[in-house]
């Protein structure tokens, strides 16, 4: 049999299932007219939230968004701080600029692609108020650590959960183990409703700022009938308490969103089959690999991996993408390395040596639930074939 190529890293993996429930969706809308965020998308809500074990879970467009209305919920004084890890996701980092708060950058380990834990309280100000924490790839950060440091410190934590739906520490889902934490639907991540994205906490105050925010700055609360000087006779359905945004979903997204939910275990499965599989096969390589380190139950987005000792990472991505097999950098590898924070204020928290070694050094592969085994052995021999 021969593989199936090009090895892609992303997509969603969808079937009758989904077909079906789009369908249905659709069908509905036409028949009531309403096409956003409604029945489904409040039951995608509930057995996300319920899945992560937490309380409240909101949908949004995108993981990008819910990076932005979950930092805008805590309502930081301008000027606060906020930590977040040099190896990290544009748009996680600007959502720190877009709520005129000021990035500090913390390095990065390789092997983890995680925030430094032993560089992390250093990196603390008299104006530090929260830390992002970004499980990269679906790879969960040294989370006790990090919360031991957020007491001692009074600081919020919000985890940066987009790549690792259903990893876990212990009987703990990530995303369920700080104040508010933020996922994505994207069809590149774990579970798909095309795009899409969700913030989840067990503070009820946040989620109530999470869906003002999402939903036009509107009051959530429209029991109470305050009117905020505005006429008595004012429908308090269109009252505007937030400067907010309109990043609501279509129903049809959330009725997808649910037939990927009830897969998330076996999409886990798969992943951590295919990560063994890979593991176990290039270890051989490993005075010229950094192979990852992990702790907790992981559900793995992507195989990361570093070159060392003289390889050179653009020769070796050129030969696995010219065999078909589809390669990504390590998100932004160090963000401040980039372009578009040239004259961005930001405070750097100490050296950020791993970050710089991962921007020239580091890259992944697939470990997509529709490879199989034949894709696998191909991925292992195109390596072999380099390397030999």
């Amino acid at each position: 049999m021969k593989p199936n190529l090009p090895i892609r890293y992303g997509g969603a993996l969808t079937g009758k299932d989904e077909y079906k429930a789009l369908i249905t969706s659709i069908k509905k809308s036409q028949k009531t007219g309403n096409w956003q965020t409604g029945v489904e998308a409040s039951k995608m809500e509930k057995e996300a939230a319920k899945f992560l074990g937490v309380k409240y879970g909101i949908l949004t467009n995108s993981g990008s968004s819910a990076g932005l209305l979950a930092l805008s919920a805590l309502e930081l004084p301008p000027g606060s701080e906020v930590i977040i890890p040099a190896t990290t996701f544009p748009t996680i980092f600007n959502i720190i600029l877009q709520c005129g708060l000021v990035p500090v950058v913390v390095d990065t380990k390789v092997g983890t692609y995680n925030i430094d834990v032993d560089k992390l309280e250093e990196a603390i100000g008299v104006k530090t108020k929260a830390i992002i924490c970004v499980h990269a790839v679906g790879n969960p950060c040294d989370m006790k650590s990090i919360l031991e440091i957020a007491d001692a410190y009074s600081l919020y934590v919000i985890e940066d959960n987009c790549d690792g739906w259903g990893s876990s520490i212990g009987d703990r889902k990530l995303g369920s183990l700080s104040h508010i934490s933020i996922t994505s639907f994207h069809a590149a991540h774990i579970v798909s409703m095309g795009v899409g994205g969700g913030v989840f906490t067990n503070n009820p105050d946040l989620a109530r700022n999470v869906r003002m925010y999402r939903d036009w700055g509107r009051q959530a609360d429209t029991t109470s009938r305050n009117t905020f000087g505005l006429p008595e006779d004012y429908n308090p359905r269109f009252i505007y308490e937030k400067i907010g945004y309109n990043f609501q979903i279509l129903e049809l997204q959330a009725a997808m969103g649910r037939v990927q939910l009830r897969k998330s275990n076996k999409i886990k499965k798969t992943r951590k089959a295919h990560f063994d599989y890979l593991y176990t096969h290039l270890k051989k390589y490993a005075n010229y690999l950094i192979l990852p380190e992990w702790i907790g139950d992981v559900c793995w987005f992507a195989f990361p991996l570093s070159v060392q000792n003289g390889v050179k990472r653009g020769e070796l991505t050129a030969y696995l993408e010219k065999k078909g097999i589809e390669t990504r950098s390590m998100f932004a590898g160090n963000i401040i390395r980039h372009p578009a924070y040239s004259n961005t204020d930001y405070r750097i928290g100490n050296t950020l040596t791993g970050a710089d070694y991962i921007l020239h050094n580091s890259f992944w592969v697939s470990l997509h639930p529709r490879l199989t085994t034949v894709d696998l052995d191909y991925m292992v021999k195109t390596f072999d074939d380099f390397f030999a």
